[in-house]
């Protein structure tokens, strides 16, 4: 009587593996959101947060991987079982996680402060859910003697399915306090999982690495361990895909388009890269990646160094593009260099530790070396290494391929600056044509390198680099400063007749650079119009004879310190300190300084936190008028912060809501906010932007009662917004972006 099919004997074996490992993927994955959500109240609701959140992760699963590692190598099989479980079991008390206790402020550098309470709250679980990856593929091998690296594959499947399901599912259905009450839930599912694990195992002993040679014949194949030079290229690898990943997701959140939670297709596509990189089942994505990274490379030289901001839709996918053959051909690279099982640990311990140089460099260093995202276009050009060496006759000597490599590059590099500052001379006021001009011939230039890869890395290099250089002499910045909460910089408009605040490619306030003319609020705030209608109702209804109590959430340039009079106090809540410094700086804007009340205060911090250190009833009006890049915050959107705001205000005072942004319909979250609380809501949402330094701007104003708004409820442009019935009322424990999100 026939055996069972070896085949199918194997995927049986291999099932429960794969179960457990894409449960362990999923359930990493699916802390790393909910954690940087747990953050950003008090983080001033920066993308930098995930970034960090990232970063810690990446940590983490270094971490683990050498624990694996470690308990791989030095310890016996029966050993690393009882270790390992037992550490599930601690993880699993540790749970539930809760980053921001009640009695917990930040303090210090907002990144130091993040990782310290990650590693306190989710350090000891993220680390065993690391570890489970490489030693069950161990694990694995032991039983089945078949090379295990398709279960990394697999385990990519669970991290993509929970990058997905967070956003779309997990955040609208269940509030923060559940999502970790879940969590817990599977995780002691995954624990149950991995003892079940255990019947798998084969019942005779095995030998420890360590044995000695009197010893039976060990299970895994011998092979010498992995050479310095494998290691390296392992490590690097590893790092160039990493960040490439942060470099993309900074600039399309920041430069291109600042869509909130763009960072979690950039992520996806990092993980899908792992996924057909680790299916040694075909090669194919593997060999069209490498044809086509060259000539996307060369592509985004081009649109990189022309600042090229439209079609929009366009240059994501050539930048998402760029990203999944950069990584598929990386990854790819690494497959194709793995060892054999004997040495699976040592291989994913080098690929991890390059995920976090790649991403620390990103997220920890880059900040401090550069003023803009610098980082992005140097990890382009690197990733052209990964690249097959195509070439008829080989080096006779490998100095001699370097020198002429170097000597091509230098060769494109002064030529860019050669003919840059001749097309300057010749095109002083054609900035547009100039820029395409000359990086137009850099990109053509670099074409020579197509079948070299380290001829095109350093190419591109090259141009880059003088690229980078001339734009930052030619471009009008007056002042760039890159912190936690992003780059700040101080530009004037192309006809110079205003200096203007930029985060991203979002304006943050703008004032005339004429004296005559400078006491003018501009942009969003413009006298003629929603909110100098609101101030001038305003003062109409206020107390004759007495100055008003203002608080604006978020500084900008200032702007709205135009609208005090005498006798008025002013306070001002900023969390970035590179804001508040650009403001107070005459040299760029002078709203502070020539308020009409006096200078205001101003306190930095995150607003929600500082409010609470204020006394109830202490302002007649409140401007939330925050924003992160082109978006506010969701924390101070949600009920127990409208909870905040309605108790510092006066009976009859103001919330006054500045809603304008590119992508989120958040006029009915606010509305069922103000139903919610029993308050009266007005809306106004203006699209003249005609004159010279005017945007459209929509804003929404909330008080106690009709009664409290007076003339306003009464002003035909201010309408009673429109509220869909299904509309969720956001709190600090649900609220989630992909429902209101405007995919026009």
């Amino acid at each position: 009587m026939p055996g069972p099919h070896p085949n199918r004997s194997r995927a049986l074996v291999a099932v429960p593996y794969a179960a457990a490992l894409i449960l362990s993927a999923a359930l990493l994955f699916s802390v790393q959101p909910m954690v940087a959500r747990m953050g950003l109240p008090v983080l001033g609701g920066t993308p930098s947060v995930w970034n960090t959140c990232m970063v810690f992760f990446q940590a983490a699963v270094l971490a683990g991987y050498t624990l694996a590692h470690l308990l791989a190598t030095r310890c016996r099989h029966r050993t690393q079982v009882l270790a390992f479980t037992t550490l599930v079991v601690i993880g699993f008390l540790t749970l539930p996680i809760q980053l921001v206790p009640a009695n917990i402020q930040p303090s210090g550098s907002p990144a130091s402060w993040l990782l310290i309470r990650l590693l306190i709250e989710a350090g000891l679980p993220a680390l065993v859910l690391a570890t489970a990856s490489p030693l069950l593929q161990r694990w694995f091998n032991r039983v089945d003697g078949h090379d295990p690296y398709f279960l990394y594959a697999a385990s990519n499947v669970g991290s993509l399915g929970a990058l997905i399901a967070y956003p779309a599912w997990i955040e609208p259905a269940l509030a923060l306090d559940a999502q970790t009450h879940a969590w817990r839930g599977a995780y002691a599912v995954w624990g149950f999982l991995i003892l079940i694990l255990q019947f798998f195992q084969p019942r005779t002993p095995s030998p420890s690495p360590l044995a000695s040679p009197a010893s039976p014949t060990p299970v895994l194949p011998a092979e010498p361990p992995p050479s310095t030079g494998r290691w390296l290229a392992w490590i690097g690898l590893g790092a160039i895909p990493a960040s490439l990943l942060q470099g993309c997701t900074l600039f399309l959140t920041t430069d291109l388009a600042s869509i909130p939670l763009l960072w979690v297709i950039p992520l996806g596509i990092y993980l899908m890269t792992f996924i057909l990189a680790f299916d040694v089942r075909t090669r194919t994505p593997v060999r069209l990646a490498r044809l086509a990274l060259p000539y996307l490379a060369v592509g985004l030289l081009f649109a990189i160094l022309t600042r090229a901001t439209q079609p929009v839709l366009l240059l994501i996918g050539l930048h998402l593009g760029f990203l999944f053959t950069a990584g598929l051909a990386c990854h790819g690279r690494l497959v194709e260099l793995r060892p054999a099982a004997a040495h699976l640990t040592r291989f994913y311990l080098a690929l991890s530790l390059g995920g976090v140089l790649g991403g620390a460099f990103n997220a920890l260093l880059a900040p401090h070396l550069f003023n803009s995202i610098a980082e992005y276009p140097i990890a382009i050009a690197i990733a052209c290494v990964a690249l097959t060496r195509r070439q008829t006759t080989p080096d006779s000597n490998r100095w001699s391929g370097w020198r002429r490599d170097l000597v091509v590059a230098t060769i494109i590099g002064a030529g860019t600056l050669g003919v840059g500052v001749v097309l300057d001379r010749l095109l002083p006021d054609q900035d547009r044509l100039r820029d395409n001009l000359l990086f137009g011939l850099a990109a053509i230039a670099c074409w020579t390198g197509l079948d070299q890869p380290r001829r095109l890395t350093l190419s591109l290099l090259a141009a880059f680099t003088v690229g980078i250089g001339l734009q930052s002499r030619w471009a009008d910045d007056q002042f760039a400063e890159r912190n936690f909460f992003g780059i700040t910089r101080v530009t004037r408009d192309p006809a110079g007749l205003f200096h203007q605040l930029v985060h991203g490619n979002t304006f943050h306030g703008r004032q005339h650079r004429d004296p005559d003319l400078r006491s003018e609020p501009l942009t969003y705030y413009h006298r003629l119009g929603p909110v100098g209608a609101l101030f001038d109702t305003f003062r109409i209804r206020s107390r004759d004879g007495q100055g008003a109590h203002l608080g604006m959430i978020g500084l900008g340039v200032g702007s709205l310190a135009a609208y005090g009079r005498p006798g008025d106090t002013i306070t001002f809540y900023e969390i970035d300190p590179a804001v508040i410094r650009v403001a107070r700086d005459p040299r760029w804007f002078t709203f502070l300084h020539d308020c009409p009340a006096g200078m205001p205060r101003i306190i930095e911090g995150d607003a929600r936190l500082r409010l609470a250190e204020e006394p109830d009833g202490t302002f007649d009006l409140l401007v939330l008028d925050a924003f992160s890049s082109d978006a506010i915050p969701m924390h101070l959107l949600t009920r127990e912060a409208l909870a905040l705001y309605r108790a510092r205000l006066k009976p009859d005072g103001w919330l006054v809501v500045h809603l304008s942004n590119r992508y989120l319909g958040l006029g009915p979250i606010v509305g069922a906010l103000a139903r919610d609380a029993g308050m009266a809501c007005r809306g106004l949402e203006d699209d003249d932007a005609s004159a010279p330094g005017q945007e459209a701007s929509h804003w929404m104003v909330l008080a106690r009662d009709e009664a409290a708004l007076g003339a306003l409820a009464r002003k035909a442009p201010w309408n009673v917004p429109e509220i869909p019935a299904n509309t969720p009322v956001w709190t600090d424990q649900r609220s989630a972006i992909w429902p209101v999100f405007q995919w026009r």
